[in-house]
């Protein structure tokens, strides 16, 4: 029927997305100050010790916010668009094998460059403000650690769980799959939802000392699911990513090259950067030319004209 926003002007649609995240946003802060109050003053006092049952509380702090802040926004923008829910926000019914080997393949590739990025914006001075930032960053590196610190491999499981899986798969519904969407519907202009939507993903982060590094990602992911217009790559990518860093601070006590890795004390020359960023750009030119050839198996006339 005529009455899906897939069928109404772009503006309303964008709007109403824009509605559909802030109030779910204003939900998980309200749900978040009514049952774990305690978390953000115990953050913010660098004398408290943080206990197990705190990090416990914390944990699932961090999923309910996954799934109320990002999946919801996302799966409902997918309902009152189009019949074809899940599709419409990218999540197609098919995968193909060569694409995910070669989405694993990117990822791999990247990561030099990444780390590259990493080192720049570390470097980075914001003058006055360069206090508060790091004060701001200490709270969020105390935050990590806590949920970072795994006994076995039950926290493990949990924390691949919290940290990749939910996060894979939220945001990337939300950040690709509905506000790339909308915004390029809006825009006509692939390059500025790409950016546009990157640029958000990676403030949400809330880490300014890591804003480059997560905004190239986000970067590549909102390429990649230009290019296949399909969810799962950026899902598989996004959750490998994660769920490596997981498994690096895991083993890192074991493994000394592991432990750098951690603490971000890798070096990357800036050549092996480029040359990473230019076998990246590789995969992503190839999984736009498979994706022209598979496409048709995941989509129908009907789709093309509203899967972006």
């Amino acid at each position: 029927m005529n009455t899906y926003l897939k069928y109404q002007p772009p503006g309303v649609q964008f709007f109403a997305f824009l509605g559909l995240a802030g109030g779910f946003i204003v939900l998980n802060s309200l749900l978040t100050h009514f049952f774990f109050s305690d978390l953000t003053a115990v953050l913010l006092d660098k004398t408290a010790t943080i206990k197990p049952e705190m990090v416990v509380q914390f944990k699932a702090a961090q999923a309910m916010s996954a799934i109320i802040s990002f999946l919801l926004p996302a799966l409902l923008l997918g309902y009152f668009s189009s019949p074809k829910a899940l599709p419409y926000i990218g999540v197609q019914p098919r995968i193909n094998v060569l694409l995910v080997l070669v989405s694993l393949l990117f990822l791999v590739a990247v990561q030099p460059f990444v780390g590259w990025i990493g080192s720049l914006n570390s470097k980075i001075n914001f003058g006055s403000l360069q206090q508060t930032m790091q004060e701001t960053e200490a709270t969020y590196n105390r935050a990590l650690q806590a949920f970072l610190k795994m006994r076995g491999v039950g926290d493990v499981l949990i924390n691949l769980v919290i940290m990749a899986l939910l996060p894979a798969i939220a945001e990337e519904a939300f950040f690709r799959g509905a506000f790339q969407k909308v915004l390029l519907r809006l825009t006509k202009m692939p390059v500025v939802a790409i950016v546009f939507s990157a640029s958000i993903f990676a403030l949400l982060h809330g880490t300014i000392f890591k804003f480059l590094p997560i905004f190239t990602l986000g970067l590549m992911l909102g390429v990649i699911y230009h290019v296949t217009r399909n969810l799962w790559y950026t899902i598989i990518i996004h959750f490998m990513n994660n769920g490596l860093a997981v498994l690096t601070v895991y083993f890192s006590p074991k493994y000394p090259m592991l432990e750098k890795l951690a603490n971000d004390e890798v070096t990357v020359q800036w050549y092996t950067a480029l040359l990473s960023l230019a076998v990246a750009i590789g995969f992503i030119l190839f999984m736009y030319n498979k994706s022209l050839e598979v496409l048709p198996a995941s989509t129908t006339e009907e789709d093309i004209d509203y899967i972006a």
